[in-house]
C-alpha cells in the first residue's frame, strides 16, 4: 500500500491524543446541552485535492497517447492504453461534484441506440471493444484531450468546499459494488477501476486519519489492505489488469465483497468525523 507508512504513524498519534482526551472528558462531569454542529471538511478536501494535482500533467500526457493510438488506426494499442489512461479519471471521482459539466463531456454515460450523443471514455470504449475499430472515432479522441486539458487547466481554481469527499468515496464504492461489478462494460477494465479506487481510499486515509475515530480508522485499513491484496492477485504485469470479463462467478463475488467491506469502513470513517 502506497501510504500504509503515514497511516500508521498518523493512527499511532491519533490514538495516543484520544486516550489523553479520554482522561479529560472523565474529569467532566457537567452536562452538555447536545447542539447540531456543522462538520467542515473543506480542509480535507482541499488536501485530498492536492494529492490529485500531481497526476493532472500525466493523466493529459496519456490522453494524448490514446488520441495518438486512435488517430493511427492502431487499435490494439488503443485497447492496451484505454484502461490504463481511464485509472486517473477513476481517481478524480470524489471530487466530480465540482466540475459536472466537464465530468459530463469526459465520463457520461452511454445510452444505448444513442451512442453519437456521447463524447469522453464510454463512447471511445464503445469504439475499441464493442465494434472493435478506431476509425470514426478520432475527433472523439481529440475531443477527450481537449476537455482533459481543460480540467487540467481549471484543476487548481476548482471550489472543492462543499465538497465531502469521503462521503463522495463512500458513494464511489457503493456504486462499483451494485452496478459497475454486476453489470461490467465491454471494456472489462472493472479491476483497473477497483485499483484507481482503492488509491483513492488510501489517500483519503491519509488525509481523514486526524478527525475520525481510531476503531473506524482500524478497520478501513484492514478492509482497504484486504481489497489491494486481491487486486494484486489480478495483476498480470505492471499496472495491468485481469479482464473482469473472464472472472468466474465465485471471483466476481470475492471482489465484491472485499469492495463493499471498504465501502462501509469508509461510511464508518465518515459518521465518526470529529
Amino acid at each position: 500500500m502506497k501510504n500504509s507508512k503515514k497511516i500508521m504513524t498518523a493512527l499511532l498519534a491519533v490514538s495516543v491524543l484520544a486516550a489523553c482526551g479520554q482522561k479529560e472528558e472523565e474529569q467532566k462531569a457537567e452536562p452538555v446541552e447536545q447542539q447540531e454542529a456543522v462538520i467542515d471538511v473543506s480542509a480535507e478536501a482541499e488536501q485530498f485535492k492536492s494529492l490529485l494535482a500531481g497526476e493532472m500533467d500525466s493523466f493529459v500526457t496519456d490522453t494524448e497517447l490514446l488520441a495518438t493510438a486512435i488517430n493511427e488506426g492502431k487499435l490494439e494499442d488503443a485497447q492496451k492504453l484505454y484502461p490504463l489512461v481511464t485509472m486517473y479519471y477513476e481517481r478524480l471521482q470524489p471530487l466530480a461534484p465540482s466540475f459536472q459539466e466537464l465530468d459530463k463531456k469526459i465520463n457520461g454515460d452511454i445510452v444505448e441506440g444513442k451512442e453519437t450523443d456521447t463524447t469522453g471514455f464510454q463512447r471511445i470504449a464503445h469504439g475499441l471493444f464493442d465494434e472493435k475499430k478506431t476509425a470514426g472515432y478520432e475527433e472523439i479522441a481529440e475531443e477527450l484531450v481537449a476537455d482533459v486539458k481543460s480540467l487540467q487547466t481549471d484543476f487548481a481554481t476548482i471550489d472543492v468546499s462543499e465538497i465531502n469527499v469521503l462521503a463522495s468515496a463512500v458513494t464511489m464504492f457503493q456504486d462499483m459494488a451494485n452496478n459497475r461489478l454486476t453489470s461490467p462494460g465491454i471494456a472489462g477494465n472493472e479491476v483497473y477501476a477497483v485499483k484507481a479506487q482503492t488509491d483513492v481510499a488510501e489517500d483519503l486515509m491519509e488525509v481523514f486519519v486526524p478527525r475520525v475515530s481510531t476503531e473506524s480508522a482500524d478497520a478501513a485499513l484492514k478492509a482497504i489492505t484486504k481489497l489491494n491484496d486481491i487486486v494484486a492477485y489480478y495483476e498480470v504485469g505492471k499496472e495491468d489488469y485481469v479482464n473482469y470479463n473472464l472472472f468466474t462467478t465465485k471471483q466476481e463475488q470475492e471482489l465484491i465483497t472485499a469492495v463493499t467491506n471498504v465501502e462501509a469502513a469508509l461510511q464508518q470513517m465518515n459518521e465518526s468525523i470529529k
